[in-house]
Protein backbone atom coordinates (compact mmCIF):
# COMPACT_ATOMS: atom_id res chain seq x y z
CA UNK A 1 0.00 0.00 0.00
CA UNK A 2 1.51 3.35 -1.00
CA UNK A 3 1.65 6.41 1.23
CA UNK A 4 -1.31 8.15 -0.44
CA UNK A 5 -3.47 5.05 0.05
CA UNK A 6 -2.44 4.82 3.69
CA UNK A 7 -3.36 8.46 4.28
CA UNK A 8 -6.78 7.93 2.67
CA UNK A 9 -7.38 4.83 4.79
CA UNK A 10 -6.42 6.73 7.93
CA UNK A 11 -8.60 9.73 7.00
CA UNK A 12 -11.59 7.44 6.51
CA UNK A 13 -11.18 5.53 9.76
CA UNK A 14 -11.13 7.69 12.89
CA UNK A 15 -11.08 4.62 15.14
CA UNK A 16 -7.86 3.49 13.45
CA UNK A 17 -6.31 6.92 14.04
CA UNK A 18 -7.27 6.82 17.71
CA UNK A 19 -5.92 3.28 18.07
CA UNK A 20 -2.63 4.15 16.40
CA UNK A 21 -2.12 7.37 18.33
CA UNK A 22 -2.90 5.75 21.69
CA UNK A 23 -0.42 2.94 21.08
CA UNK A 24 3.09 3.23 22.55
CA UNK A 25 4.53 3.65 19.05
CA UNK A 26 1.95 6.31 18.23
CA UNK A 27 2.85 8.22 21.38
CA UNK A 28 6.56 8.02 20.53
CA UNK A 29 5.85 9.20 16.99
CA UNK A 30 3.77 12.11 18.22
CA UNK A 31 6.53 13.09 20.63
CA UNK A 32 9.10 13.02 17.83
CA UNK A 33 6.86 15.04 15.50
CA UNK A 34 6.07 17.75 18.04
CA UNK A 35 9.55 18.61 19.25
CA UNK A 36 9.02 22.12 17.87
CA UNK A 37 5.76 22.54 19.76
CA UNK A 38 3.72 20.95 16.99
CA UNK A 39 3.80 23.78 14.45
CA UNK A 40 5.33 21.73 11.63
CA UNK A 41 3.00 18.82 12.32
CA UNK A 42 -0.08 21.05 12.28
CA UNK A 43 0.99 22.67 9.02
CA UNK A 44 1.74 19.29 7.44
CA UNK A 45 -1.54 17.73 8.53
CA UNK A 46 -3.50 20.79 7.35
CA UNK A 47 -1.82 20.54 3.95
CA UNK A 48 -2.39 16.75 3.81
CA UNK A 49 -6.09 17.29 4.51
CA UNK A 50 -6.15 19.47 1.39
CA UNK A 51 -4.41 16.75 -0.64
CA UNK A 52 -0.84 18.05 -0.42
CA UNK A 53 1.17 15.41 1.41
CA UNK A 54 4.64 16.74 0.54
CA UNK A 55 5.32 18.18 4.01
CA UNK A 56 4.09 15.02 5.72
CA UNK A 57 6.26 12.86 3.47
CA UNK A 58 9.25 15.09 4.27
CA UNK A 59 8.64 14.80 8.02
CA UNK A 60 8.31 11.01 7.83
CA UNK A 61 11.46 10.80 5.69
CA UNK A 62 13.36 12.76 8.35
CA UNK A 63 12.13 10.38 11.05
CA UNK A 64 13.13 7.38 8.97
CA UNK A 65 16.76 8.52 9.09
CA UNK A 66 17.02 7.39 12.71
CA UNK A 67 16.82 3.77 13.81
CA UNK A 68 14.12 4.56 16.37
CA UNK A 69 12.02 6.58 13.93
CA UNK A 70 12.35 3.93 11.27
CA UNK A 71 11.23 1.20 13.65
CA UNK A 72 8.25 3.23 14.87
CA UNK A 73 7.11 3.96 11.31
CA UNK A 74 7.51 0.30 10.40
CA UNK A 75 5.46 -0.83 13.42
CA UNK A 76 2.66 1.64 12.70
CA UNK A 77 2.68 0.76 9.02
CA UNK A 78 2.09 -2.89 9.94
CA UNK A 79 -0.98 -1.87 11.94
CA UNK A 80 -2.47 0.08 9.01
CA UNK A 81 -2.36 -2.82 6.54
Amino acid sequence: MNFQSQIKKIQQNKALVEQLMQSPDGQKLLSMLTKDGGTQLKNATDAAAQGNTADMVRMIAELMKSDEGSQIIHNLNQQIK
